[in-house]
């Protein structure tokens, strides 16, 4: 027995334990990781293999042709979803506009690396690889509300684009980001998320106050900067999510529901992002939260009415502009009915889809300002 016992001690302290890495997202920016002793999937930029991590070595993958473009970076990530590494290739123009050519590649230690995503002709352009492990790209909108009419030196890159991997499609496909302020994309979110990390706009940090700027926001909804807000549930610095009212102080004015979630679902210092905005007698039912919309199109839903009228539907772009409006009236009588109208919107963008919102605002015919609002996300083309 104590011969058995000896053996059966040996064995078991002769054992090493396996064990998993994990990954904090860090509110977004894929930074802060942790060590692990097994293969796994990391967020965020990776350490690229020593062979390929200079620009140099894609030159002729790409290839570049000399004093037209080069390799402006390489950067890293398990972009589709499996422990292998991928390789986030930009490519850079001389001359007017500084066009940036995005390009992805998989075996990438291969003598063939093999290209699974291209994305060219991002005036002004830049491409990260997010928290997310989705490619962000930014550039102009040469015809936006905040660059029409100016000279490329004063443009404003504006635009922010999102692609994540689809194992049914086998490339990178454009995906929109579920929160609306303040923040429209993931780009701006992880940006911001920096930037409260240093120690500014504390107020991301405070669920009541996001939905206070937001109510305010001249773009949105033009309320008081003082109108009354209260936590319904959630909220504190251990939450990841959170419902706040937020009441119209001008005469007519009435109540929204805003809910918000932390950024990738952060809480250690994770700002509020708002994804969705409700009023109680108003509801958008097409499309839903994150279709793909274009024009013209069909908003439904229900509302209360006033002498027929309801208020109005309104389209944002990626700039809260709007850019299709129409007025909406009720299908029967006054009060609560139903409503289906059509939206024709133009957007100054064309090269692909954006981040927009579709705004339901009901008719206050007492006051200026909308008495109260529904929101949804949407992806426009």
């Amino acid at each position: 027995m104590i011969l058995l016992l000896t053996l059966c001690l040996s064995a078991c302290s002769s054992t090493t334990p396996t064990t998993h890495g994990t990954t904090t997202t860090g509110g977004g920016s894929g930074s802060g990781t942790t060590a692990t002793t097994t293969p796994g999937i990391g967020l965020g930029t990776r350490p690229c293999p020593e062979a390929v991590k200079t620009p140099a070595y894609w030159d002729p993958i790409i290839p570049t042709q000399n004093g037209i473009t080069k390799v402006e970076s390489v950067t890293c990530g398990n972009l589709i979803g499996t422990s292998t590494l991928q390789a986030l290739v930009t490519v850079r123009y001389n001359g007017t506009g500084a066009i940036l050519d995005v390009y992805v590649y998989t075996s990438i230690s291969s003598p063939s690396p093999k290209q699974i995503f291209k994305l060219q002709n991002l005036y002004e352009g830049n491409a990260k690889i997010s928290g997310y492990n989705s490619v962000l790209t930014a550039e102009v909108d040469q015809h936006s509300s905040i660059n029409a009419g100016k000279n490329s030196a004063s443009y404003t890159p504006d635009l922010f684009r999102e692609f994540k991997w689809s194992d049914s499609v086998g490339t990178l496909v454009p995906v929109s980001f579920p929160g609306m302020y303040p923040d429209l994309t993931r780009y701006q979110a992880e940006n911001d998320q920096a930037q409260v990390n240093q120690g500014k706009d504390a107020w991301k940090l405070e669920a009541a106050m996001v939905a206070r700027h937001m109510a305010a926001d001249a773009h949105l909804l033009d309320w008081s900067s003082n109108a009354p807000t209260t936590i319904v549930s959630g909220g504190r610095s251990s939450d990841a999510g959170a419902l706040v009212t937020v009441k119209n102080p001008a005469p007519g004015g009435s109540t929204i529901k805003v809910s918000l979630q932390r950024l990738e679902g952060n809480t250690n210092g994770g700002i509020w992002e708002i994804v969705a905005v409700t009023s109680d007698g108003m509801s958008i039912a097409s499309p839903q939260s994150r279709d793909r919309v274009t024009s013209p199109v069909l908003v439904a839903g229900t509302g209360n009415a006033f002498e027929g009228k309801i208020g109005m539907v309104a389209l944002l772009d990626h700039l809260y502009t709007a850019i299709g409006h129409a007025n909406v009236s009720g299908v029967a009588g006054n009060g609560s009915t139903t409503f289906a109208t059509s939206v024709t919107y133009h957007s100054t963008f064309e090269g692909g889809m954006q981040e927009g919102i579709v705004i339901l605002y009901a008719e206050n015919s007492a006051g200026s300002s909308p008495a109260a609002a529904v929101m949804l996300k949407v992806a426009v083309s």
